[in-house]
């Protein structure tokens, strides 16, 4: 009868001479869905049968939930954070808002619309169009990104926005761009570069369809549209009920993570603008390879090696 030993290292296939294998489980475990198993070209060995064909490992995919990966979010990490997940994992769950559904396809990936929140450890409530959904996940990443908090003197107007809105006052002919230290005054048409005034805003009013802008130095000035730059942004937790699962998010709204991104509830991560700390560390592409690379250290109890 073969024998099962947990490896060290995480294999996503099992394979043997090109000729898919099943996973052996170690007893008492029983599988609850099964796998694609693809040959992958110049594999490590770490193993071989009695006739000495070589032996690949598989992660066994026995688990008592549904998914093995649980995404949050509508940033484009969320997405790239998926097709790297689906590439590893059967079992990938990405959940969305309705108003930053992305149209990209993943294959293999689940998608649902909604707002999710935790409910307890592993557990998670999708609030869809058609009611509630509940499901659990080993592992759970959040990526819902952050918005930018109005300035003071920022209005409700649709000739005022923030810059990362700006194609949508393009059509005007005067525009004003305001950080905390200065405004630029540009063609909305060319974004020509007319001045460069030192001074913050204090207060803006609306005149003959234009905007009024108060400046610090009491100066005023009439333009078409203004922009917001370089605003604070906080990390949009509010609705995700943080406090299910022991997390609580800082002044910012934004998560704390260790090195490898993980939260300190155990399983969950965060990648992308959520991130409070450490923010500007990696790159996304780098965060992402962090996250996979925890997930599978952490998967190692559940990899087995089958000796033929």
């Amino acid at each position: 009868m073969p024998k099962a030993k947990a490896i060290p290292t995480f294999y996503p296939r099992l394979y043997c001479n090109n000729t898919p294998l099943l996973p052996i489980l170690p007893e008492g475990c029983s599988p609850i869905c099964c796998r694609k198993v693809l040959n992958l070209p110049g594999a490590e060995k770490i193993g071989a049968g009695n006739d000495g064909t070589e032996v690949k490992a598989c992660e066994t995919m026995f688990s008592d939930f549904e998914y093995e990966i649980a995404i949050l979010g509508n940033e484009p990490v969320a997405l790239q954070f998926a097709s790297v997940a689906c590439s590893r994992f059967a079992r990938v769950v990405l959940i969305e808002e309705a108003d930053f559904v992305s149209g990209d396809s993943v294959a293999g990936l689940t998608r649902l619309v909604g707002k999710a929140r935790f409910e307890s450890d592993h557990q998670l409530v999708c609030e869809t169009e058609r009611g509630a959904i509940s499901l659990s996940a080993r592992h759970i990443v959040i990526a819902t990104g952050s918005h930018p908090v109005p300035p003071r003197w920022m209005i409700e107007h649709p000739q005022v926005a923030f810059a990362e809105h700006e194609d949508s006052l393009k059509v005007y002919d005067s525009l004003a761009i305001a950080d905390k230290h200065s405004v630029k005054l540009v063609s909305g048409k060319d974004r020509m570069i007319k001045d460069v005034i030192a001074s913050s805003i204090i207060g803006l009013g609306e005149e003959l369809k234009q905007i009024r802008i108060f400046l610090a130095t009491g100066q005023s000035l009439l333009v078409d549209a203004v922009l917001a730059a370089h605003v604070e942004r906080h990390g949009a937790t509010s609705s995700l009920n943080l406090g299910a699962v022991g997390l609580f998010a800082d002044d910012r709204g934004c998560l704390w993570c260790n090195d490898c991104y993980e939260t300190w509830a155990s399983g969950i991560f965060a990648i992308g603008s959520v991130v409070g700390y450490p923010s500007a560390k990696c790159t996304v592409e780098e965060q992402i390879e962090r996250v996979m690379n925890s997930i599978m250290e952490s998967r190692t109890e559940s990899i087995c090696l089958a000796e033929i």
